[in-house]
């Protein structure tokens, strides 16, 4: 038995509505991605997969998921950002995505309400990872972690694994952070909440297994290179931040603007478009860099790492995508638009 079952049948994390609407006419940045989008045939296929792969492992807890997540589509999320990958990975893939979302928003999204029961959720992810199997009271999500890491075991190298893994462990070490952070009411520098959001964002991961969505995996110099570390901060940067414009509404709303840039900026002193103007320069700045950083290592890189490369562009203009299915709307592009979250 999960130990989420002795719950409201009602709870939910925060009580905020599926869609919440900032104030009107605020522009959104205009942002220009230099390559196609693409997604995956198998989208449709994958995302049915997926539903009932969540509804086996008892990680649906009420109707307020069960709306959200018909809602989110990760299965489409994975299709959009690894458009190539073979059926049988980008369905772990989708698992994967969406079990993350599941995790963090009940046990990391809410900082304010840390528990014993936050800790052991927490935990058991680092043993999953560690030791392979199930503890002797599975906790909520558990079952399915031990699902996920066999499956990435099973057809990764163990250098793959083993970044995946240590990507993971960062994320569960800055959501520790970030929890000491909000018990001492204390708000980090500007630079050092990035710094925190570097990880606690949660995209390593995510990028970590492009290679394994390409079936060209990279071998671990390719991976340490310095300039492809770069890329990699430079996608996390233009992944997150667009993340924080599209949700700026929700986390306002949630009293969370610690946790977005836009809001960040905003408290500084500056007016919410100046802060949204402010962050969709950073933005353009990132894409132009990674595309200038790209072009060079590209000139060197074998197969694998061009994919890789390749793959880290599909990432940024997939979220992107798929955050414009999410509300009905090109993302950064309409010149006045109110900004919603879910």
């Amino acid at each position: 038995m999960h130990r989420f079952e002795s719950l409201p049948a009602n709870y939910a994390p925060f009580a905020a509505p599926l869609e919440y609407e900032a104030p009107n006419g605020l522009r959104l940045p205009n942002l220009h991605y230099p390559w196609a989008s693409a997604c995956s045939p198998h989208a449709p296929f994958v995302e049915a997969r997926m539903q009932q792969w969540l509804v086996q492992h008892g990680l649906i807890p009420n109707e307020h998921y069960r709306a959200r997540i018909a809602q989110a589509k990760f299965g489409w999320l994975a299709a959009r950002c690894h458009p190539y990958a073979s059926l049988e990975r980008l369905q772990t893939i989708a698992y994967f995505y969406a079990w993350y979302f599941l995790v963090d928003d009940w046990f990391v999204g809410r900082t304010e309400k840390v528990s014993a029961y936050t800790i052991s959720n927490l935990e058991a992810v680092i043993d999953v990872l560690d030791i392979g199997r199930i503890g002797n009271e599975p906790v909520y999500g558990e079952t399915a972690w031990v699902d996920l890491c066999r499956q990435l075991r099973l057809s990764m190298s163990d250098a793959q694994f083993e970044r995946f893994a240590h990507a993971m462990h960062l994320w569960v070490g800055m959501a520790g952070l970030r929890m000491l952070e909000h018990s001492h009411a204390r708000t980090a520098p500007a630079h050092r909440h990035e710094a925190i959001l570097r990880h606690a964002g949660g995209l390593y991961p995510c990028l970590y297994l492009i290679d394994f969505a390409n079936g060209l995996p990279l071998a671990q110099e390719e991976h340490d290179q310095v300039d492809v570390q770069q890329l990699r901060r430079h996608t996390n940067r233009v992944v997150c931040w667009s993340s924080d414009v599209q949700h700026l509404g929700l986390d306002v709303h949630q009293s969370a603007p610690h946790r977005n840039t836009v809001a960040l900026y905003a408290s500084q002193g500056y007016s919410l478009q100046r802060s949204l103007d402010r962050v969709g320069e950073r933005i353009r700045t990132e894409i132009d860099a990674f595309m200038v950083a790209a072009s060079a290592v590209r000139e060197d890189a074998g197969p694998a790492l061009s994919s890789y490369i390749r793959g880290l562009k599909h990432w940024m203009s997939g979220y992107r995508d798929w955050l414009a299915s999410q509300h009905g709307m090109r993302a950064f592009t309409e010149t006045e638009a109110a900004i919603k979250a879910w």
